[in-house]
């Protein structure tokens, strides 16, 4: 593969890595969705670059697929279910964990997929050594980003953090998989997607509050 290739690889790989930092250094949500939109453009650019060097066409329609679910409707989705909501909630000021702590354990997370990924033996195949370790890290940001929070609509923005590490790291072994089933899983998206925005919204009314702390303690009392 040529040098330019191997260049391009490696900058769109550190790209995709530091928007999915955006979610894990931002506090409102309006921040954390403009950094799951951001990292879902690069996702769909990566995608596309995925397809050129592979020459699988399939892959194209995929990166399409990903740019106008994950980062149009999704957001637009979400966004009409906050602007519906009555609760102020649009800035988690009280975390688990710090800002500090929350960038050190990023950085440890991060260091370990690229870790695990020299633990799989694709070591001839460029595409898999620069975007598989930038998938498991994603999939783990996701999941800190999900534990860490403590209302339900930011623990959606972690879940799907999550969805496009695996769905890059599905990519990335096996080089795209069957146009039926790539349709298929972007419409479950959706519909979880929707599911979701409903129980959200159900759950403010009731409640008064997303913050998934106080909503253990109805269970308690």
């Amino acid at each position: 593969m040529e040098t330019v290739q191997l260049d391009i690889l490696a900058i769109s790989g550190a790209m995709l890595l530091i928007a999915t930092f955006g979610v894990i250094v931002r506090r409102g949500f309006t921040d954390w969705l403009n950094a799951y939109r951001l990292q879902s453009v690069v996702l769909a650019g990566v995608t596309a670059i995925i397809g050129y060097v592979t020459g699988i066409w399939e892959i194209y329609i995929a990166a399409v697929l990903t740019l106008v679910i994950k980062s149009i409707v999704i957001p637009k989705v979400l966004t009409r279910v906050t602007n519906s909501l009555e609760i102020e909630f649009k800035t988690e000021t009280n975390p688990y964990l710090s800002l500090r702590a929350s960038i050190i354990i990023s950085a440890l997370l991060v260091t370990l997929s690229y870790f695990l990924s020299q633990q799989i033996p694709f070591k001839s195949d460029p595409v898999v050594n620069i975007y598989l370790p930038v998938s498991m890290a994603q999939f783990f940001l996701g999941l800190f980003a999900l534990v860490n929070r403590r209302t339900a609509l930011s623990q959606v923005v972690g879940l799907l953090v999550i969805e496009n590490g695996l769905f890059l790291f599905t990519l990335v072994l096996t080089h795209g998989v069957s146009l039926i089933i790539e349709v298929g899983i972007f419409a479950d998206i959706l519909v979880g997607i929707v599911i979701s925005s409903i129980l959200l919204f159900r759950m403010s009314r009731t409640f008064d509050s997303l913050d998934v702390d106080k909503l253990e303690n109805l269970r308690d009392d």
